[in-house]
């Protein structure tokens, strides 16, 4: 047998090999996170607890329906540290559950977030400008409660750049798999999303919130998001149901 072809076949027998491992290591990565023995068991009251004596939260009640939510002050914004549970049309239940909504508040499209017309889920605001510098006003409100607005992408950049390790400093230490530092108090929690055929995704493992903006294409709305690895801002669908966080007016 020639020598090139041992030494070609001892090099596709270590690649294989190697191939098999990093397979066998992602498929026991995977079976690790789905084993309910190696997910977050830090209760969410006790996590909740924690962050009462580590933040200095303030309360507000929404007049509208009497909820109480917490908040808190991250640089010079102050946020809720709860999502909006506001019953709204074009609201839901986050994966389809009522009794979901107190701990992870509801989920809504743009339009009902912003308040507009369902009409503007795939219709550019700009057949109509007046509702443009309206909605482009510095605290425009929304479905928020009065005295609070929409984030805009400004104001969520600059909650950004309060962070020390990135996403890791506004995921809360329970419910996520791998668990937050929230060193800001902030407390996101992974309600996940709806889409327009009614199917929810990620309920347990991602939180999106909606921006106020406008993204380039017509049927699509900016949103900030946080998963376990890494946050961003970028388009989605306006007819996707997410999170709502609002931040008080300035």
């Amino acid at each position: 047998m020639p020598t090139s072809f041992v030494v070609f076949l001892i090099i596709a027998i270590v690649l294989i090999a190697i191939a098999a491992f990093r397979m066998g290591a992602r498929i026991s990565k995977a079976a690790n996170r789905d084993d309910p023995t190696q997910k977050n068991t830090i209760p969410y009251d006790v996590c909740l607890a924690k962050n009462a004596d580590a933040f200095n939260y303030g309360t507000f009640i929404d007049s509208r329906d009497g909820e109480t939510y917490r908040t808190v002050k991250i640089g010079k914004q102050i946020w809720m540290a709860e999502n909006l549970r506001f019953n709204a049309e074009g609201s839901f239940a986050p994966n389809g559950n009522e009794e979901n909504v107190q701990k992870y508040g509801r989920l809504y499209t743009w339009t009902s977030a912003l308040d507009i017309p369902s009409s503007f889920a795939d219709e550019s605001l700009t057949t109509d400008l007046q509702m443009v510098n309206r909605i482009r006003e510095k605290n425009y409100k929304g479905i928020a409660p009065e005295g609070w607005h929409i984030p805009s992408n400004k104001e969520w950049e600059e909650l950004v750049a309060q962070l020390k390790f990135k996403c890791e400093d506004l995921r809360s230490a329970c419910i996520w798999h791998k668990p937050g530092k929230d060193s800001l108090g902030f407390f996101a929690l992974p309600a996940g999303y709806r889409f327009n055929n009614g199917a929810f995704w990620h309920f347990g493992d991602r939180a999106r919130f909606w921006s106020k903006d406008e993204y380039c294409n017509k049927a699509n709305a900016f949103r900030f998001s946080i998963t376990e690895e890494s946050m961003d801002i970028e388009g989605i669908y306006r007819s996707d149901a997410l999170s709502v966080r609002c931040i008080k007016n300035t």
